[in-house]
């Protein structure tokens, strides 16, 4: 009877505050949007990027040039590691626009599931949500890997959080063997216990990973690839400029040596700070950091990668206590960042948006907001991190 009164109550309050609040309602929007772009996809025939993708693992099991122009297939080029064709595979055998579709629900079917995993109350996980869904979209209309990073991003400081070195590694090495600067995030382990035990599953891990397209071809075409990888990345092609350095080259012509020595400095400061006054530091704060340092000081970042960054921004400040900084950054984060750049505003205030490439100037000054907050003794008093069991 108690079981059943406390049900009918959880009902009532659910209610009361609204469908919004419903983990079925969020979970329905997320996917109907999915779905959405998903049609919007096929029907105007752009998702390059899943052609690309879906393309490598033909060219991989075909022992062709992983990095070379296939300009009668889709255009750009294939940037990612060697192993992210393997890796991709169960996507790629489908037929075209089936593969289209499992992508994109995996998508953000893994995004979610890592959301719902954050240490946040229920008001704030709920809030996340509904921030974070129109940058979701804008990074799934592109059928990038941007969501399925953000989110192994985020279950490898859950897992650290959860005392499983394994599976931190395991999600740590996934972001690697897609886009290497995403296990940028591991860095976090130096907050956590068993470094040592997370150390030897990175590196079993990484052996693994490195290895796993002798599968299907190889040793010698194995390393031409990584070769071919490793000059395409230090190259002059890779230049989306869509991170901060590319609106203070747009605007004030500022040079890039002098911003990324900065931005490391600033990163060490974290680090060092942090690891002096343990005690004092969340290390969820610490990786929300990292997910927004990682983007915009990137010169790789593009509009869709900013999903990561956005989310970096929405759980740090929805982790501190609410106040009207933390409001004001999260509002101008969600106008500036996610609304401004899309079609759903005037067209003048787009085009402004899109060629002075505003999208990463919140992000930085939450960027600064976090610094303050991890390097001084106000740094992260009153932050409750919440353990309460969450959906899955």
């Amino acid at each position: 009877m108690h079981n059943v009164a406390g049900s009918a109550v959880s009902t009532v309050e659910t209610d009361r505050r609204g469908w919004w609040h419903s983990t079925s309602s969020i979970v329905i929007i997320y996917l109907l949007v999915a779905v959405g772009l998903y049609l919007q996809s096929v029907l105007t025939g752009r998702y390059n990027n899943f052609i690309i993708f879906r393309s490598s693992w033909l060219h991989l099991t075909a022992g062709l040039p992983l990095y070379n122009a296939y300009q009668g297939e889709y255009y750009d080029y294939f940037l990612y590691h060697p192993s992210f064709p393997v890796l991709f595979s169960p996507f790629a055998i489908f037929p075209q626009q089936l593969g289209l579709l499992l992508w994109v629900l995996f998508s953000a079917g893994i995004f979610l599931y890592a959301i719902s995993k954050l240490p946040l109350s229920g008001n704030a996980r709920t809030t996340l949500f509904w921030f974070l869904l129109l940058e979701l979209g804008n990074a799934l209309q592109s059928s990038q890997t941007n969501p399925a990073m953000t989110a192994f991003m985020l279950l490898t400081v859950v897992h650290l959080d959860k005392g499983n070195p394994g599976r931190a590694a395991f999600f740590t090495c996934l972001t690697f063997f897609i886009k290497g600067y995403g296990a940028v995030i591991g860095l976090v382990f130096l907050f956590y216990p068993k470094k040592w035990h997370y150390i030897q599953y990175c590196f079993l891990f990484g052996i693994a990973g490195t290895l796993l397209p002798l599968l299907f071809i190889s040793p010698d075409t194995l390393t031409g690839y990584y070769i071919s990888w490793v000059e395409l990345l230090t190259g002059s092609t890779i230049k989306e400029d869509g991170s901060l350095l590319g609106f203070l080259h747009q605007v004030w012509h500022v040079n890039d040596t002098i911003i990324l020595i900065a931005a490391i400095a600033a990163l060490v400061v974290v680090f060092i700070t942090g690891l002096l006054r343990q005690q004092a530091v969340t290390p969820w704060l610490v990786a929300a950091y990292l997910m927004i340092w990682i983007v915009i000081f990137n010169q790789s970042t593009e509009s869709p990668t900013y999903i990561m960054a956005v989310t970096g921004v929405g759980f740090g400040l929805l982790l501190l206590p609410y106040n009207k900084w933390t409001t004001i950054l999260l509002c101008t984060t969600f106008v500036v960042t996610c609304l401004c750049p899309t079609d759903l505003v005037p067209k003048v205030i787009n085009e402004i948006a899109v060629n002075y490439r505003v999208k990463a100037l919140p992000c930085f000054a939450v960027l600064l907001f976090l610094q303050w907050r991890l390097t001084t003794n106000y740094a992260t008093s009153n932050i409750k991190i919440n353990n309460a069991p969450r959906f899955s």
